[in-house]
C-alpha cells in the first residue's frame, strides 16, 4: 500500500481509485480497520480516501510517505533496478526515468536515460549497445544516489 501512496503523491493514481485498491488488497490478504473502511468508500469521498491511506500505511507497520522529491527518487531507483534485472526492456526504463527528471530539476543521472533513450530511438543499427548502456548507467545510478530495494513505480504520465 505504501508504493499505492507514493503514486498518489506523484498524481499517477487518483485518490478517487483508493476504496478499489483497498479492497483488491483485503482480497490479496493485508487487513487493517483502516484499510476495510477505505474499502468502503464511494469514490467520492476521495478526501477521506486520502486521510485513512496514511492510517492504513501507519497500520500495516509501513514506512511513513516521503515528500514528493523522494516520491520521485524512489520511483526512479525502483525503474532503474527493473531495468538491471531484466524486468522490464532497457529503453522503456530509461523513457521512465526520463519523465521525471524535470521533477528533480534535471539532474544530470536522470538527463543521461533521456539522451540514452533518444539515441536509441534515432539508430535501430546501434540499439544492442545503447541498451547495454542504458543498463550499465541504471546499476551506476543505484550505487551512486542509495538507490534502496522496494518496489514502486509505474508510468509517469498518470496512467
Amino acid at each position: 500500500m505504501r508504493d499505492v501512496g507514493v503514486r498518489v503523491l506523484l498524481g499517477e493514481v487518483a485518490s478517487e481509485k483508493l476504496p478499489l485498491i483497498a479492497a483488491q488488497a483485503l482480497a490479496d490478504g493485508l487487513d487493517s480497520p483502516s484499510l476495510r473502511e477505505l474499502a468502503g468508500l464511494s469514490h467520492e469521498e476521495h478526501r477521506e480516501a486520502r486521510e485513512l491511506l496514511d492510517q492504513v500505511i501507519d497500520e500495516l507497520g509501513l514506512p511513513g510517505l516521503p515528500d514528493e522529491d523522494q516520491a520521485i527518487w524512489e520511483t526512479v531507483w525502483s525503474y532503474a533496478r527493473r531495468i538491471v534485472s531484466g524486468a522490464i526492456p532497457p529503453v522503456d526504463g530509461a523513457h521512465a526515468i526520463a519523465c521525471y527528471a524535470g521533477g528533480l530539476m534535471y539532474p544530470e543521472s536522470l538527463v543521461r536515460f533521456a539522451f540514452l533513450a533518444d539515441l536509441w530511438e534515432d539508430g535501430a543499427a546501434r540499439r544492442a549497445p545503447l541498451e547495454q548502456d542504458i543498463v550499465r548507467e541504471a546499476a551506476v545510478m543505484l550505487r551512486t544516489t542509495g538507490g534502496q530495494l522496494g518496489a514502486v513505480g509505474s508510468d509517469c504520465d498518470g496512467q
